[in-house]
């Protein structure tokens, strides 16, 4: 039982970190600061599902690894997912919000500076 495990693990662990970078990987680039346009509300919303399908893999590499602690108490399968989901939202839930907090934080536009200011800076240092 326990081969089978390491490897639900690996493939689950493998699964994870590809749908997690694949989202933040698109969130990422739809950035452009030369164009100052915040993200499309399609992509943050397809970066988070992908984001969020991520750790639900996570959670299953999780809850292998307390299974095999937990074997002797005799608990449900379902009982053990919910509780590693548990543990894996109170450690990286917050990794779900980054699309969002790319999308709120658009890049803004750079002021030319004008030659006096930059004569001005010159003459005070």
């Amino acid at each position: 039982m326990s081969e089978y495990l390491n490897l639900i693990q690996v493939v689950s662990g493998v699964l994870a970190a590809g749908l997690i970078f694949t989202g933040i990987f698109l969130c990422v680039k739809k950035l452009n600061p030369e164009k100052h346009a915040t993200i499309p509300v399609k992509t943050t919303v397809i970066s988070t599902l992908l984001i969020a399908a991520g750790l639900l893999c996570y959670t299953v590499i999780v809850a292998c690894t307390n299974l095999t602690v937990v074997t002797e108490e005799h608990y449900e399968l379902w009982t053990i997912y919910i509780a590693s989901l548990g543990e894996v939202v109170k450690k990286f839930g917050f990794i779900v919000l980054i699309p969002l907090v790319f999308r709120l934080f658009k890049p803004r536009k750079r002021r030319e500076a004008t030659e006096e200011e930059i004569t001005e800076a010159a003459e005070e240092c």
